[in-house]
């Protein structure tokens, strides 16, 4: 298990026959995890140790995040055949970048949060009626 966040809890199950990336991924997940980084930043903060990005870093961390979204997406779209994922996170993360370079639209950025999250929750339903239909 990567850490014990109410977050990641439910992730601490290994399917047999996982892989090692099954197992990296939740401590991946973890390291970037709202809740497990405002821990972070405030243990940190206790020693002295503060941190911050700069613009540039910040940028490198949006484009690095959108491209990872849409290859996974793009990926899942390859597999399935159904288009929708990569419509959603084509279009939420239009969203992000635009909010983010007109001007930083707050509203804008956190809607193409949201659509992105709601195509990745929406797919991961999908797969779990999939495969609980295999089963049965």
């Amino acid at each position: 298990m990567a850490c014990d966040c109410a977050g990641h809890r439910a992730l601490s199950t290994r399917a047999p026959g996982s892989g090692l990336w099954a197992s990296l991924l939740p401590v991946l997940a973890c390291a970037v995890c709202p809740a497990c980084l405002t821990t972070y930043a405030k243990i940190l903060a206790v020693f002295g140790v503060g941190f911050g990005l700069s613009e540039l870093e910040h940028l490198v961390l949006l484009v690095l995040a959108v491209g990872t979204s849409v290859a996974v997406s793009a990926w899942r779209t390859v597999r399935s055949g159904r288009a929708w994922p990569l419509v959603f996170a084509l279009s939420g993360s239009a969203l992000v970048v635009l909010g983010h370079v007109v001007g930083d639209l707050h509203v804008v950025e956190w809607t193409g949060v949201l659509v992105m999250l709601a195509g990745g929750l929406g797919e991961h339903f999908r797969l779990v009626r999939a495969a609980r239909t295999a089963a049965a």
